[in-house]
């Protein structure tokens, strides 16, 4: 059966790095108030290696703030292989836990302000691959 999808260019999700979405340790008792998609299209391998290197970095400084942990937190990142890419490109995803309302209405457009766009620019990762969706979440 999973070759059939195989067959009908189904795309692979690869977790490259873990979160608090599947860490109930990380996330403790906290409940997310929202959550947001950031979405980063790499256009070949080295791309999508400095992407995910500087996520990787970027979640072992936030651990070291656990004030900060209380108010947001990463969730898993993937990486999705754009098909028939030869150079080895596709989309790191990422997700963010928002746990405080406040912080979230203050911080939910970081992602476009000047020193992310500084961070993209070296990346390799212009304005217009980038893509950010935010949800907010019902009480259970």
């Amino acid at each position: 059966m999973v070759e059939e999808f195989i067959g009908q260019g189904a795309v692979t999700r690869v977790r490259v790095l873990t979160g608090e979405d599947v860490d109930a340790e990380r996330r403790g008792d906290k409940a997310p108030i929202a959550r947001s998609e950031c979405t980063y299209y790499c256009p070949d391998e080295a791309t999508a290696k400095r992407v995910i290197s500087a996520l990787e970095e970027s979640d072992k400084r936030l651990r070291e703030r656990p004030e900060e942990l209380m108010l947001w937190d990463w969730q898993c990142t993937y990486f999705e292989a754009e098909q028939g890419n030869p150079n080895g490109g596709g989309t790191v995803i990422l997700g963010v836990a928002w746990y405080d309302e406040e912080f979230y209405a203050d911080r939910k457009g970081a992602w476009f302000g000047a020193m992310h766009q500084r961070i993209y620019k070296d990346l390799g990762v212009p304005m217009e691959d980038i893509e950010v969706t935010h949800w907010r979440l019902d009480a259970a």
